[in-house]
């Protein structure tokens, strides 16, 4: 504190400006922290950094020992690994010629010259309860007809004749006459010559005369 002028009846005062603040006492003084949190920033940063770095040095170091440098054994296909099994060549075996049989064509039976001639070998086949035998002589779209009239009119023992034929070309009626099935019977036989197609037998009828 600064002490009065001298002088005589002078009165003096306190200014503000002439106290001064006591220290406190008791309480520690205030750090400063700013300085700590920078230092710990920049410690994380390069922790972090090495972290990452040796992330990349074993990612690296895995990637170059899963691949196989070229020319070693662990880059050669599978198929070649191990001992390969010798190829075999196999050799073309030579076909020996088959000898070829000459097939003899048999000869059809001539076709009848005449209605009369026809209706012989056409009884024939009936007589032998020969159903096959007796298509053969029919005319095209009989085929299925003549088996048809034999399985219902004709049936063993048959014994039938031919008579002399009745008109001419494009039909004849010859009579038939005989037994069939044990019984006496009486019929006709009708044959077709329509040119250029041979002679053929369109149908017959048989019945009992008892």
């Amino acid at each position: 504190m600064s002490s009065p002028p001298p002088g005589p009846n002078y009165s003096w005062q306190p200014q503000p400006g002439d106290y001064k603040s006591a220290p406190t006492y008791g309480r520690p003084p205030r750090k400063n922290r700013g300085g700590l949190i920078i230092v710990l920033i920049v410690v994380f940063v390069l922790v972090a950094l090495g972290a990452v770095g040796v992330l990349a040095f074993r990612l690296v170091s895995d990637h170059r020992t899963s691949d196989p440098e070229p020319g070693s054994a662990a880059a050669a296909p599978r198929s070649t690994a191990g001992n390969p099994k010798p190829t075999t060549t196999t050799r073309p075996t030579a076909a020996r010629p088959t000898a070829v049989r000459p097939t003899t064509a048999r000869p059809s039976a001539p076709r009848p010259v005449s209605a009369s001639d026809l209706a012989r070998r056409f009884v024939t086949q009936l007589n032998a309860n020969n159903a096959k035998g007796a298509a053969a002589f029919a005319c095209e779209g009989s085929e299925q007809l003549i088996p048809l009239l034999m399985r219902t009119l004709v049936g063993p023992p048959t014994k039938l004749t031919t008579g002399t034929p009745t008109g001419q070309a494009p039909t004849f009626v010859i009579p038939l006459s005989g037994t069939s099935k044990g019984a006496a019977v009486t019929g006709v036989l009708i044959i077709n010559k329509i040119d250029p197609a041979p002679l053929c037998v369109r149908a017959f009828q048989i019945t009992t005369t008892r």
